[in-house]
């Protein structure tokens, strides 16, 4: 009984694996072409290629998986890891423009405040990285820790009434609230590693995944273009 017991629970889990991924793709699909039919790939495109990627990275690690040799699987997925930091670093460069020109374009200020706003990231992802057990299997990945913490620090500056309603500020909070939950699921399945539990790390796994299909919707829903007022503007 017992084994059969583990069978199905084995099957339920591998199903459900399945489902999420399926469920994951066809939205990040969706996404992706909704962003060059409304024209926001060609303002935005490192975002866009950075969904793109993530489509890539879903599909093929996921059909390669059980097929390949673990230590070619592993160079695969670390190169598509450093394929996406360096992605990342243009789509935080593409994000901060437009929020620079709203806020007045480039100034000392501007660029002593974004300064910080880096130094911070860098000091939080320091310490969230200090707190972690050192005796863990697992190690915490510095680069999406830094990129998260950005992110939630450069929505923080969004939030000013020029950049209120704008379509970089709409992208910005979507990778910020996954942003938060990314660092807390990091922290979370480092230390239920540490613990051996693995019940935990599933369920921050899943939390993860599940934000992120969150806020892919709530992208589906709000990305648009502004209006073009000069159509409308009397002849």
């Amino acid at each position: 009984m017992n084994h059969l017991f583990e069978y199905l629970s084995q099957n339920l889990h591998a199903t459900l694996n399945t489902l999420v991924w399926a469920l994951s793709l066809v939205l990040q699909c969706i996404l992706f072409a909704l962003l060059f039919s409304r024209g926001i790939a060609r303002r935005f495109p490192f975002f866009a290629s950075l969904i793109g990627l993530y489509i890539l990275r879903s599909a093929v690690l996921f059909l390669i998986f059980n097929h390949v040799s673990p230590s070619n699987y592993t160079g695969l997925r670390n190169l598509l890891l450093l394929l996406e930091i360096i992605v990342q670093i243009c789509v935080a460069v593409e994000l901060t423009l437009p929020l620079a020109r709203q806020r007045g374009g480039w100034s000392v200020r501007q660029g002593l405040l974004l300064l910080g706003l880096l130094w911070t990231a860098g000091l939080c992802t320091f310490l969230a990285t200090a707190i972690l057990p050192p005796h863990a299997p697992l190690r915490a990945d510095r680069s999406q820790l830094f990129f998260s913490f950005f992110m939630i620090f450069l929505c923080a500056w969004a939030y000013r009434p020029r950049a209120f309603g704008s379509l970089a500020r709409r992208i910005i909070s979507g990778v910020a609230l996954y942003g938060i939950v990314n660092i807390a699921a990091n922290i979370g399945r480092i230390n239920a590693a540490a613990d051996k539990l693995p019940r935990v790390y599933a369920a921050w796994s899943y939390a993860l995944v599940a934000i992120y299909l969150i806020v892919v919707v709530l992208w589906l829903a709000t990305l648009r273009m502004p209006p073009d007022r000069s159509l409308s503007a009397p002849l």
